[in-house]
C-alpha cells in the first residue's frame, strides 16, 4: 500500500519532488539507501518555524525575504534565505550595493538600509522603505532599485482615501531617495 506524501515543490538541484518530512523538507531523491540528491531543508531555521508556502517560494526562486528569525539572545531580525547549489540554506542580510555610496544594502525590519549609515567618515542615509504607499516591496523590487535604479513594472499603491494607483519606483537624481515615477 502506497503512503501519501505532501509535495511542496520541485527540487532546484535535481528536479525531483520535495516532500514534507517529520523534520522539515527533503528531495524525494534524498530518501532511502542510495540518495542521489543532497537537498534537505530543516523545518526550523533561525529559531523560526518554516511553513510550506515559504519553502515553496524558496524552491521556486532560490531566495526569499522573511521576517521573524530570532537570535539566541531573543532579538528578532529579518533575513534573506538563499538556497545554494550544494543544497545549503544560507542567511544573507546583504541584498545589493548602495546606488549612492557603494556600501552594502542590508535587510532591516522596516527598510533596506545602507551599511554606511553609521560610518563616521562618510555617513550615507540611503534607505528603501519596505512599505511604500501601502505596497510591500519584494526582494526582487528592492534589488531592481539598487541595480537598475528603477522597478521594471508599475506597482499597485494606495491613497489615503483607499483609491488605487500604479507607479514605478526609482531613484532621485542624487540617488538618495526613492521617488514614484
Amino acid at each position: 500500500m502506497e503512503t501519501e506524501k505532501k509535495i511542496i515543490g520541485r527540487c532546484p538541484l535535481c528536479g525531483g519532488n520535495v516532500v514534507k518530512t517529520c523534520k522539515g523538507y527533503r528531495c524525494e531523491h534524498n530518501i532511502g539507501e542510495q540518495p542521489t540528491c543532497v537537498l534537505n531543508i530543516n523545518g526550523i531555521i533561525g529559531n523560526r518555524k518554516m511553513n510550506d508556502d515559504e519553502i515553496a517560494g524558496l524552491l521556486a526562486n532560490r531566495s526569499i525575504l522573511l521576517d521573524g528569525f530570532v537570535t539566541k539572545e531573543g532579538k528578532s531580525f529579518p533575513t534573506v534565505l538563499e538556497l545554494a547549489d550544494d543544497g545549503a540554506v544560507n542567511m544573507q542580510s546583504v541584498i545589493g550595493k548602495c546606488p549612492h555610496c557603494g556600501g552594502d544594502i542590508r535587510v532591516g525590519s522596516r527598510a533596506f538600509n545602507c551599511s554606511n549609515y553609521a560610518n563616521q567618515a562618510a555617513p550615507c542615509s540611503f534607505a528603501i522603505w519596505r512599505n511604500i504607499g501601502g505596497h510591500q516591496l519584494t526582494l526582487a523590487e528592492a534589488k531592481e532599485i539598487c541595480g537598475k535604479q528603477i522597478t521594471s513594472a508599475e506597482l499597485e499603491m494606495y491613497r489615503e482615501d483607499g483609491s488605487i494607483y500604479r507607479k514605478r519606483l526609482g531613484l532621485s537624481p542624487d540617488k538618495l531617495q526613492i521617488v514614484k515615477i
